[in-house]
């Protein structure tokens, strides 16, 4: 039963600021930390350095290079990158977490974490001034981006120990909105600041400024964090010990917990869930912008404002989904946001560009030149970095002011209409010689897939001339909403079912999940578009969460609260 009478959390009633004036001042520092680092995850993690690692990478080898037989184009190179940094926290966190909670060491993990990843993202400034740009970039960034997630499993153990459970939703959404506000803020100066400097001698020299203030930026607010959060009391440890004792110690404690695992039933069948859900919502999450781009045409600029649009809706939607969290319940509450996603992602495969009509709806526009009697190319796509793309733009792509005879003039229109890398489009104006690939955005087979968004298409995007782009904009604000939710309340329901002795470990299990779902997710997806296309990858991703709501349904989190109460209970007597 989703929604019954027994409810996992107390009701509404219960508010932070009742909470003594020092108490309240630890928990603004904590949300502070939210923050300072989500300038790494919107600024430089998705918006600035993948494209700009993708172009030093296309300056040094073009479109593709091996490595030890593999070929990798820039985007492959960079997504394997951010892998293997995934893996590396994935591992190490729940032995680093075993001895942050058996030594007081969580806000020394969580200070050495955020050293390595605030520096390396300001390293990475210096990339201009050496021989290989391309692989100081992707270094630089894979040390910052295991100092960033490494960080998050130590600043996520400190929730359980703020306050009383009863506060959990409150400070975990409040830390979150906090974090999309700091995030988003950053990521509108950046964008102005870089397309004020485009295509001037400035433009790189700003891009690389903005990644140095997201660096400065996440080690200046986190300073107030480390300095007012107080590091969780621990009743007794051994205060000198070698390094060796404590990592075996560290295993020791695992192999503790997985032989309780039926004590804490209720925290791992949350764990196995969440793992499933959040597989389906981090892939969204990861492939939304190459999915909009490659598969529906979106333009970069409605990708770059629905980023920004994201972080501003998440920011009230996470305060919301607190709020109803305290009247409904953290599990009851979650679920709503999943079922959130499930429309949203339902509506993403509804999405479908309108019909072109007018010449400026065609990628290319050519018109005829009666001063040079030939024909001018006066408009072109912008090209992603996609095989398909590669092989278009190496073979068949014009620039645009190129000039074509007629026999070439027909020529390029039968590769636009026929080739198997072309998913464009082309008119010459005033001629009335359209021609459009059958791999196009706005074209709509009669497969299974395709009857969703050619229903929608007639019945609500070209009745009311709903645009592809405007689309995205209406995804990027019902996805803010639910995305503020779902993460939020999941971290608050698994910090209620955490013992606080046993909080870092369990974090750094909830941080293995979490890095294992951003790795296996998009690879479903690849292995789903290899076998077939995006969009059944993305309906493969939608059963996910589907079958991860589900799963959550039947998760007890109230007796797995109950535990964690009795282990709380046990430690201070």
């Amino acid at each position: 039963m989703i929604f019954g009478k027994k409810k996992s959390v107390n009701k509404s009633g219960y508010s932070i600021s009742e909470l003594p004036k020092k108490d309240q001042s630890i928990i603004r520092a904590w949300c502070i930390y939210d923050w300072a680092n989500s300038a790494f995850a919107t600024s430089a993690a998705a918006a600035i350095f993948p494209v700009y690692f993708v172009i030093a990478f296309q300056e040094s080898f073009g479109d593709e290079m091996n490595i030890l037989g593999i070929t990798f184009s820039g985007s492959s190179l960079w997504a394997f990158g951010v892998a293997l940094s995934a893996l590396v926290v994935a591992i190490t966190s729940p032995i680093l977490g075993a001895i942050a909670d058996t030594y007081p060491l969580k806000k020394t993990f969580l200070k050495y974490y955020m050293l390595i990843g605030a520096g390396f993202t300001i390293l990475s400034f210096f990339s201009a001034y050496v021989a290989s740009s391309w692989s100081w970039l992707i270094g630089c960034y894979f040390l910052a981006n295991i100092g960033f997630a490494g960080a998050n499993v130590f600043y996520n153990s400190l929730l359980p120990s703020l306050a009383d459970s009863k506060y959990v939703n409150q400070i975990s959404t409040r830390g979150y909105a906090y974090g999309y506000i700091g995030g988003g803020l950053l990521l509108l100066v950046h964008l102005i600041l870089i397309q004020a400097f485009y295509e001037t001698n400035y433009s790189d020299l700003v891009t690389r400024l903005a990644i140095i203030s997201v660096g400065l930026w996440w080690f200046g607010w986190s300073i107030w964090t480390l300095k007012v959060v107080p590091e969780p009391q621990i009743d007794t440890y051994v205060k000198k010990e070698s390094v060796v004792k404590l990592v075996l110690s560290a295993f020791g404690r695992l192999r503790q917990t997985f032989g309780e695992v039926r004590k804490y039933k209720y925290l791992f069948g949350f764990l196995i869930a969440f793992y499933i859900f959040n597989d389906g919502v981090q892939t969204v999450i990861g492939i939304a912008g190459a999915y909009g781009a490659d598969v529906l045409g979106v333009q970069l600029i409605f990708n770059m404002i629905t980023i920004l649009i994201v972080q501003f809706v998440a920011a009230p939607g996470a305060v919301f989904f607190g709020w109803l969290a305290d009247k409904l319940g953290t599990k009851e509450s979650l679920i709503v946001a999943l079922i959130g996603w499930i429309f949203v992602v339902a509506f993403v495969l509804g999405f479908a560009p309108l019909s072109l009509k007018d010449d400026k709806d065609f990628d290319y526009q050519i018109e005829f030149s009666l001063t040079e009697n030939l024909y001018v190319v006066s408009s072109v796509p912008e090209l992603l970095d996609t095989a398909n793309a590669r092989e278009w733009k190496r073979r068949f792509h014009l620039e645009e002011g190129a000039m074509l005879s007629e026999s070439q003039l027909i020529e390029f229109l039968q590769n636009v209409e026929l080739q198997d890398s072309s998913k464009y489009s082309a008119t010459v104006i005033d001629e009335n010689t359209k021609v459009i690939s059958k791999k196009h955005p706005t074209i709509l087979s009669d497969n299974l897939l395709d009857r969703w968004p050619s229903f929608l298409r007639s019945v609500l995007w070209e009745p009311l001339s709903i645009s592809i782009g405007y689309q995205w904009l209406i995804l990027g604000v019902f996805s803010g909403v639910v995305l503020g939710g779902s993460q939020a309340l999941a971290r608050a329901c698994f910090s209620m079912m955490t013992p606080i002795k046993k909080s870092a470990e369990f974090f750094g299990f909830y941080a293995f999940t979490m890095k294992a779902a951003s790795v296996i997710g998009p690879l479903i997806y690849v292995a789903a578009v290899n076998s077939s296309d995006e969009k059944v990858g993305v309906l493969i991703i939608w059963i996910l969460i589907i079958a991860g709501t589900l799963l959550l349904s039947t998760v007890n989190v109230r007796e797995g609260m109950k535990v964690a109460e009795l282990e709380n209970s046990a430690s201070k007597k």
